[in-house]
């Protein structure tokens, strides 16, 4: 959701952009340095340390959202550094939610570990379904629990100890997310269909050969032209 305002969202960050611009900070600096710390979350996600885990997430969160500040502004944006922010983007996710599945390995938590392994499903599935989209033409900006979303869930989760909550949450509308965007994309790629007239001329022709009039009786047209008729039978 919170991709239907990525360019007035972004125009925030460009302050900041602009004193990283001038210490020559590359975009690509700032994606690699936040799958750095996104390890380091991870990490303390799994020890337990649930509070600086979201404290980390939330300057991985940052690092991302600066770096397309930063691309914007040094005029360096190219396809290879999309690239790189989606692949990048998918290797924090999932290592982040390592970092939770094994918390609750050392918990003994099974339905923690249940629960986040629906949501790495769930993750993987939003992101390929606008990859795969995306490679008919379709943008497919849409859904749910997009990875801002996913973000904002896991940091709230973690701060407050509701991270169990926060594993629900994520578990059903990831995969909500997903299904809504293949049947977007179902929709958005299936052709209209156009309905075919049928002529008039053809229409009362097939009502005639259905009709048997026997000798001396008229046939009303304005009643074939209607659609329906007095059927006569003749008897011999």
């Amino acid at each position: 959701m919170l991709s239907h305002y990525k360019t007035p969202l972004a125009r925030l960050g460009d302050p900041v952009a602009r004193v990283l611009l001038q210490a020559h900070v590359r975009p690509n600096h700032l994606t690699v340095l936040g799958l750095g710390v996104s390890i380091v979350a991870a990490g303390a996600l799994a020890g337990g340390r649930l509070r600086t885990g979201a404290v980390l997430l939330t300057l991985a969160g940052l690092f991302d959202f600066f770096d397309g500040s930063l691309a914007r502004l040094a005029n360096s944006v190219s396809a290879f550094g999309a690239f790189l922010d989606s692949v990048v983007d998918r290797y924090s996710d999932l290592v982040v939610l390592l970092g939770i599945v094994l918390f609750y390995h050392h918990a003994a938590d099974t339905v923690g570990v249940f629960l986040t392994m629906i949501t790495v499903l769930g993750t993987v599935m939003v992101s390929y379904t606008k990859a795969r989209a995306q490679s008919i033409g379709l943008p497919c900006e849409i859904g749910l629990m997009e990875r801002p979303e996913r973000l904002i869930v896991l940091i709230a989760g973690a701060t407050f100890n509701l991270l169990t909550a926060a594993m629900v949450v994520l578990a059903v509308l990831t995969n909500l997310t997903a299904l809504q965007r293949i049947f977007y994309t179902r929709a958005a790629s299936t052709p209209p269909r156009v309905p075919v007239a049928v002529p008039a001329v053809a229409s009362i022709t097939m009502k005639l050969s259905t009709a048997a009039v026997s000798p001396g009786e008229s046939l009303d047209m304005g009643s074939l032209r209607g659609g329906s008729f007095r059927s006569v039978i003749i008897v011999p």
